[in-house]
């Protein structure tokens, strides 16, 4: 199954699906948005897709997630997402929706997590903390916004640290 069937099947208003892809059950879009919002808030990865001339967003995590005794075994995801059932399949599995509205804000959602911009030193004002270097130093980590920042830009900006202090 191609990553373009994949998101036309996530539009899907009746069914979620996670597909098995290696060592990691995933899933796109529409079907991303529902399992963060009901089942667990996995961090959302985006990445435009040439070929389907569009951003997808995915969530994934370790298939070992199902076999440990962490509640997120297949049971418990169709209880959070009120399905009807589910059937485990060769490559996935498919949970059927009770309630066929719950895609209804997938607009809205994407709006609220697109990646916000890059953090940069040269972004912060140039009067703010004058009376000490260190309390600019101080001001910026204040305002790094990690809980939304992905470990490459947390040491991106590490690396824009030190090179303040050295300067």
């Amino acid at each position: 199954m191609t990553l373009l069937e994949k998101t036309q099947k996530s539009a899907d208003n009746k069914v979620l699906t996670l597909y098995k892809e290696g060592l990691f059950y995933k899933c796109y879009n529409q079907d991303a948005m529902l399992f963060v919002n009901k089942v667990k808030n996995y961090k959302v990865s985006s990445k435009f897709i040439k070929y389907i001339d569009d951003t997808v967003y995915s969530v994934g995590f370790p298939a070992g997630e199902i076999a440990k005794d962490t509640g997120l075994d297949f049971e418990s995801i169709s209880k959070k997402l009120g399905a009807t059932h589910y059937e485990v399949q060769e490559k996935k599995v498919v949970f059927f929706l009770a309630d066929t509205s719950v895609k209804d804000d997938y607009a809205n959602w994407i709006n609220d997590i697109r990646p916000l911009p890059k953090h940069s030193i040269a972004e912060e004002p140039k009067s703010a903390y004058q009376k000490n270097p260190l309390d600019t130093l101080h001001g910026m980590i204040e305002n790094f916004d990690l809980a939304n920042s992905t470990p490459m830009q947390g040491l991106i900006f590490i690396q824009e640290l030190k090179n303040q202090l050295k300067s």
